[in-house]
């Protein structure tokens, strides 16, 4: 496989230029609207904090998922939302509310994909699974949550549970709609949104099970040709998961740094965590 991603020719023209600007409107539009659960969680434990702080936080913690171990997002969650103010106890419900949620909605409309490809390769696919009841019950044992206090917890935030999974149900249309506009312009296929949403979102959430590798880091985009390969071909596919990362990294990267450069210049002078609001 390395020796035909190296192989690869990206190009870009004028032709269907329309496709890659739609599709770059619609990401950036979906990292936008990304924070929203995270707004709304911390205002339902009482913090009234602003979209744009809590852009602030979602962003300068997504930093840490770009580090080895896939816990470090979480950890730094966590650590803010205590310099809130925010009970401990609540901070990791909420955040694993979010996790699981936007989990959830990812998994919904790929289901058939991911069940297929459980039933070909059982061992990895078991494996990856694995990951997300080991990794609530090292969170749960850290900060002692007991089985009656996520009952007391679930019962408290539904409201806020069903407005974070519109959320993210949104999101993911949006980006199966930039996924597609994204294809379309290599390829000049065109695979229809709901096929190109469930491709994309399986694939996601496969990387994201990958602990072992830094935001998914080849995982991601293996899974994503062997799902697209049998749809536009080998060496578009391959063109594809390649490109569908730098993509996603590059808007990413854009929205970190204008949403939280500030606060990353501070931590860096302090080597503390910067203030969001007051508590």
């Amino acid at each position: 496989m390395y020796k035909s991603v190296s192989a690869l020719s990206i190009s870009f023209s004028l032709h269907n230029i329309w496709s890659i600007l739609l599709s770059v409107g619609l990401i950036s539009v979906g990292f936008f609207i990304l924070p929203m659960p995270t707004f709304f969680l911390l205002q339902s434990v009482g913090k009234k904090i602003s979209f744009v702080d809590s852009m602030k936080i979602f962003f300068f913690s997504e930093v840490g998922k770009y580090l080895p171990g896939k816990v470090w997002v979480a950890v730094g969650r966590i650590m803010m939302y205590s310099k809130m103010g925010v009970d401990r106890e609540k901070g990791v419900f909420i955040l694993i509310l979010e996790l699981s949620v936007m989990i959830f909605t990812a998994i919904i409309f790929p289901g058939r994909i991911i069940l297929h490809y459980i039933t070909l390769k059982p061992a990895i696919f078991a494996i990856l699974l694995s990951a997300i009841p080991i990794l609530l019950f090292l969170i749960m044992w850290k900060y002692h949550i007991t089985v009656e206090k996520i009952k007391k917890y679930t019962i408290k935030f539904t409201i806020p549970a069903v407005t974070i999974f519109i959320s993210f149900t949104f999101f993911w249309f949006i980006l199966g709609c930039a996924f597609q506009y994204l294809i379309y312009y290599f390829t000049q296929i065109n695979i229809g949104f709901f096929q190109a949403m469930q491709i994309f979102s399986a694939s996601w959430v496969v990387g994201f099970l990958a602990f072992f590798m830094p935001v998914g880091l080849g995982v991601r985009e293996a899974f994503m040709a062997e799902l697209l390969i049998p749809v536009i071909g080998d060496q578009n596919a391959l063109l594809i998961a390649v490109i569908a990362r730098i993509w996603w990294t590059f808007i990413e990267a854009i929205f970190i740094v204008f949403s939280s450069g500030k606060m990353f210049s501070e931590f860096l002078k302090t080597n503390s965590l910067p203030e969001i609001i007051h508590s």
